[in-house]
């Protein structure tokens, strides 16, 4: 996991960048690739997001809707999935949703 990233329950902005590395550093390009986001935990998947995801030279554009990101506040582990040709690229990493102000 490379880093954690941080949400306040209920909050749809910013869209989330997700870049995935080769074994070289540079930016994987994802252009023409299907992808998605899981976010939970080792045993269960509180959000699974397909739309609102889009694969570019620059990685993995995540944008949220109303309401996807008013999870219970925890650190969830988070996993971006993009497909191509039947072939996939997996990258976890943490992320937190914190309670928002009363």
């Amino acid at each position: 996991m490379a880093t954690s990233i941080d949400y306040v329950a209920g909050a749809e902005r910013p869209a989330l960048l997700i870049q995935l590395l080769d074994e070289l550093g540079a930016v994987i390009d994802l252009t023409g690739y299907t992808c998605s986001l899981k976010i939970g935990d080792p045993t269960t998947t509180v959000l699974t997001k397909t739309t609102g995801m889009a694969g570019s030279a620059n990685g993995v554009t995540a944008t949220f809707s109303a309401g996807e990101l008013a999870l219970t506040p925890a650190t969830y582990l988070g996993e971006v999935i993009a497909t191509s040709g039947g072939l996939d690229y997996r990258r976890q990493f943490s992320i937190t949703i914190t309670p928002a102000l009363p």
